[in-house]
């Protein structure tokens, strides 16, 4: 055979087919559960969380579309997997007694949640809670603007003057950093006990 006829026949066979008009090519990926999917439908996902784990789930009205998944395989994702999930796509999960609901991270503050005073270690790192923290060497409110930033937007930190205390709003892992870098703070000012002027009640 002529080399260049040889040569023209082998990119024939290495060259992709060609579909029809109106034809769609034929899908030769693997399937998702081998390579993991980029991304899937939420309702899809919840639904396959909801068979392995027995957990009951409700989806607030403006929550719809796809969530990422950066290549997870879809079919090994479990409970505190999805909680990950939510958390780099916008959404957070409230659970309530037997029931999760799943909303989005920006009116999640607005809703109830669990309240507490010191850290509880058995509460997941992405349990969105509120935590009071009272100080006593350093100004409560004068903390605010340096922490603030390092909180996302969704979450809320602001100061009680007349009892020297932070509420902070977020998840628990980042609750748990805030209130590290304010004991530090505290321990940093030692007895240098910082005058808080108005932020006291007057006698």
């Amino acid at each position: 055979m002529n080399p260049r006829t040889l040569l023209f026949a082998s990119l024939l066979a290495a060259a992709p087919l060609l579909a029809a008009p109106g034809d769609e090519p034929p899908d030769r990926s693997p399937p998702a559960s081998v390579t993991g999917e980029s991304t899937v439908d939420l309702a899809e996902l919840i639904a396959k969380v909801h068979r392995k784990t027995g957990r009951q789930f409700i989806l607030e009205s403006h929550v719809t579309g796809r969530v990422s998944l950066a290549g997870l395989d879809v079919e090994r994702i479990d409970y505190p997997m999805l909680l990950v999930i939510l958390r780099y796509n916008g959404l957070v999960a409230l659970a309530e007694k037997e029931v999760v609901t799943i909303l989005p991270d920006a009116i999640a503050r607005q809703l109830p949640m669990r309240t507490i005073t010191a850290d509880d270690p058995g509460i997941g790192d992405e349990t969105l809670i509120t935590r009071l923290v009272q100080v006593r060497n350093i100004c409560a409110a004068q903390t605010v603007p340096i922490l603030r930033p390092l909180m996302p937007q969704y979450a809320h930190l602001a100061a009680y003057p007349f009892t020297n205390t932070l509420v902070m709003t977020d998840r628990a892992d980042n609750v748990r950093r805030i209130a590290d870098l304010v004991e530090r703070l505290e321990k940093a000012a030692g007895n240098n006990k910082q005058d808080c002027g108005s932020s006291k009640l007057a006698s």
